[in-house]
Formats: structure tokens, sequence, C-alpha cells
């Protein structure tokens, strides 16, 4: 392999499913000796996406196990490689299978390699950053660090975290173990008493919340911080008399004149086209103009005049907004808690035993085993085998692979299964609205869409939006699922929820 040229790379690329990073390899030139000798951060900047990274860091790794061991890979390369292949003459039919078991247990591996990536990446490959001259000055005289430093040395680490996560904010507990073992086995003074790794991780830890605290921009931020809320000093009795104080007080009518309104609604179409967007004051202008808002929405309006109006009724965040100013109800928090309680029972049902849906589910089940995934896939299959539960028409509540045939709202979902390319999307009038991140943020997207437009639900699929209706209302009694279904017998017209 060292004596390879940039064709023969090329083309041992595209033997492994590797095609798209051909036009990359060449304008890079590399070569069999510079394939070798790439490390991860030249994998990283050479190879975009997470899957291909995985691979040819295996198979490179691969490479050099098999050369120091008793395998030659040398006779490896020859029998893999496309340029001395071994005559075998096959029928068309067993051609074909062939290359589909290749391509079948190709899929199987990206998606292992996926699952795996991060824990690859940062056990494997993990570098202290470069730190600043004083602090590389105190660690080079093996000195404990004050207070001062250890807030210099805390501050850099959570930098390099954040640019491994490309961004991201919220490192798992693994990942921070991997950074603290880093520092202490690189400078081992800094393990006082033995107590040093808890210390370390817990700055580290606290460093992150810092940083997250006053960011009112970053969606992911914001939909964690109400997800698991600000509710240090207060009861969950307490918030709840504050929302629906909050609630009542927005929705008392402001009455503003021609003019402040088109300022208010200018900012907003203004402040929609930026990147870093003032989410504290969106809210207020927001709240200021709800009264035209909805008097256009109950005088009904055109969607696309809404829309551009208020264009951000397209962020998931502001549509579960609008939908708590409305009923005072968090209604991404409760459909949460009707997956994790349905999703087991909803896939013990009879009658979507056979379907496809479920089908697709016990396949890919088989494919992992990690605990949040496979809980992840089957809060998924249960989202979309609803209205199947109910008997009324699927089409009507999401199209799964397929184009969007209908104007009321409605999901798309592509691959629901693929952790590397599932997509949920809510369309309204045969037209995205906005981007969803799973199926928990997508059914509630859909729920709430018929409430902040004010959309007659089709009667079609009523009894699978009235049976989540009632669960996200807290209606008296406890909604259950057709108990006929459970026997396999035909479904009532108006199931008991």
């Amino acid at each position: 392999m060292e004596s390879w040229s940039v064709d023969q790379v090329c083309n041992w690329l595209r033997q492994r499913n590797l095609g798209e990073l051909v036009p990359k390899f060449r304008e890079e030139e590399v070569s069999g000796a510079a394939l070798l000798a790439l490390n991860d951060r030249m994998v990283r900047q050479l190879v975009k996406k997470i899957g291909h990274q995985a691979v040819l860091m295996d198979l490179i790794n691969k490479y050099h196990q098999q050369k120091n061991g008793l395998e030659s890979f040398t006779y490896y390369c020859e029998t893999a490689s496309p340029k001395f292949p071994e005559k075998k003459y096959l029928s068309s039919s067993e051609n074909e299978e062939l290359i589909d078991r290749r391509v079948l247990k190709q899929k199987k591996n990206m998606k292992s390699f996926f699952t795996r990536y991060k824990t690859l990446q940062w056990t494997s490959s993990y570098a202290l950053p470069d730190f600043p001259y004083d602090v590389k000055c105190i660690l080079a005289e093996k000195k404990c660090p004050d207070h001062s430093m250890r807030i210099r040395i805390i501050e850099f680490l959570q930098a390099d975290m954040t640019k491994y996560l490309e961004g991201s904010l919220y490192p798992n507990s693994q990942q921070y173990n991997i950074v603290v073992s880093a520092l202490l086995q690189a400078y081992p003074f800094l393990d006082e008493d033995g107590n040093g790794f808890l210390l370390w991780k817990r700055a580290l830890k606290d460093r992150f919340k810092y940083v997250r605290r006053p960011i009112e921009d970053d969606e992911q931020v914001l939909r964690n911080k109400c997800k698991f809320g600000h509710r240090r000093g207060q009861t969950r009795r307490s918030l709840s008399r504050q929302n629906e104080i909050k609630c009542l007080d927005i929705k008392e009518p402001i009455y503003l004149d021609g003019k402040e309104m088109d300022v208010h609604i200018n900012w907003l179409k203004q402040e929609y086209t930026k990147t870093q967007r003032n989410w504290k004051e969106v809210d207020n202008r927001m709240n200021v103009t709800t009264e035209i808002r909805r008097k256009m929405i109950s005088d009904k309006a055109p969607l696309k005049q809404i829309l551009r109006l208020f264009p951000f009724l397209r962020c998931p965040y502001q549509l579960f907004r609008e939908f708590q100013l409305l009923t005072c109800m968090d209604i991404y928090k409760k459909t949460v808690e009707i997956l994790e309680t349905y999703s087991e029972n909803i896939l013990s049902l009879y009658v979507v035993r056979n379907n496809p849906i479920n089908i697709m589910l016990q396949e890919n089940l088989k494919l992992h085993t990690e605990e949040d995934i496979l809980k992840y896939m089957k809060m998924t299959a249960a989202c979309l085998l609803l209205p199947d539960v109910f008997g009324d028409d699927s089409s009507l509540f999401a199209a799964v692979n397929e184009e969007v045939k209908v104007i009321t709202p409605v999901l798309k979902v592509k691959n629901p299964f693929n952790v590397n390319s599932c997509e949920f999307a809510l369309y309204i009038e045969r037209e995205e609205l906005t981007q969803l991140d799973d199926c928990t943020m997508a059914l509630a997207a859909l729920v709430a869409a018929f409430h902040v437009f004010d959309i007659p639900c089709p009667k079609r699929i009523h009894r699978t939006l009235n049976f989540l209706e009632s669960l996200v209302s807290e209606m008296r009694g406890s909604p259950s699922l057709p108990a006929q279904v459970k026997r396999g017998l035909e479904l009532p017209k108006h199931p008991n929820i």
C-alpha cells in the first residue's frame, strides 16, 4: 500500500463504497504513503461525513494491525484490489445477489460505526489542547496551580471539548472522564490526595453550566432548559402556578395602534433573517402581537400571509410556546410522557403486528444493542403506528418515505429508523413548515399545529388526535388504547378513550 499511486487509492476507496471521497482525495493528492500517514485530525479535515471518517480510520488501523501480525496485508490488498480480480463467471442473477449482500453488509457496518464513533473519536485520538505560555510554565514546574490558574486550565479544556463536539455544549459523562483522565495522566501531580479526578470533573461540568447559563439564542440550549427546567429553589406546584399566571397575563388584550404594531412585525421579520437571534426580545414581541395574530387566524387569513408576518411560528420552540399561550400546557413535555408510557403497549397490539412499520422496526432492532437507541426506535414506531391502532387513515398523519399529498398538517418522515439519515418535518398545505429533531418533537408539533392555526381535524384522523389531546389536556379518566384491538377483534367506530 505504501507504493500505491493516487489512482490506486481511489480504486481502493470505490471498492469499499467510499466513492464520494475520491474527488477530495484527488484534489489533495493522497497516495498510499499519505493515506497511511493520516491521523484522526487530518481525516476530519479531509472527510465531512462521520460515518466515512469512522470507516476510513478503521481500515487504516486494520492495515497497521495486520502488517505487524501473521497475515500479510500486501496479500490482503492484492486479493481485494480491483486491479487484480479473480476471474469468476457468474450469471446476472448471482452477480446481483452478490452485490446486494455486499451493500447490506456495508450498510450494517456503517450503522455500527456511527454508534461507536464518539467513543472511538475520544478514546483513541483525544489530545490535550496547547495551553498558554503561563499555564505551561506552571505545569512544567510541577506546582499545584492556584484558583485563577485552575480556572484558566478549565476554560481551555472546555473550549477544546466544544470544538471536538462541533459546537455542542452538552458532553456526556464518558467524554468528561476521558478529558480529565488525559489531564491527570499528563500531569499526575494535579491528582491531589487521590481526589483530583472528581474535583477536576466537577469543575469542568460547572464551567459548561456557566457557559450555557446566559445563552438565549441557541435552540439546543433553550430546548434543554425548557425540558429540564430552572427549578432551583422552586417546587413543581409553585412553578405550575407561575405558568398559569403567566399564561393569564399574556392572554389579556394589549391595545396598540397600527404604527406600533407595524414596528413589532417588521422587527420580527428582520430578526428572523439573522443567524444570531435575540430570543428574549422575540418572546416579548410575540407576546405583544398575540391579539392581532390570533384575530388573523380566527378570521381564516391565508396561512402564507400569517407566516410572512410572523415567521417565527416556523420555529418549533415558538410553535410550542404559542400552544402554551392558548392552553397553558407544555405540549413537548406531555408528548414525551405519552410516548414513554404507551410505546410498549402500542407495539404489543395485535393490529400492528404485521404492519410494515413494525416489521421495519424489528429488523432494525437486531442491528443495535444500545438502550437509548432501542428506546428511541420503539418510540418512533409507536408514534407512526398510532393511526393504525385507532383505525384511522395513516396518510393524514405521516408520509413515511413518500411525498406529502394532503393539505392538512402532516408529518413527512424519511428513514425513521436510520440513525444516520432520519428526518422529520411538519408540512401544512403541502409546504414544509419546519424541520424537527425527533419523533417526540414531530408529534408535539403536529398536535400543536391544529390548535395554533385553528385547522379543523379531518374525520379520518380525529380518533387519533382526540386520544392525544385528551392526554395532553389531562382530561378526567385515564385514556386507554382500544381493548378490542388487543384481542384482534374489529375496531369499534368510537373507541373508549
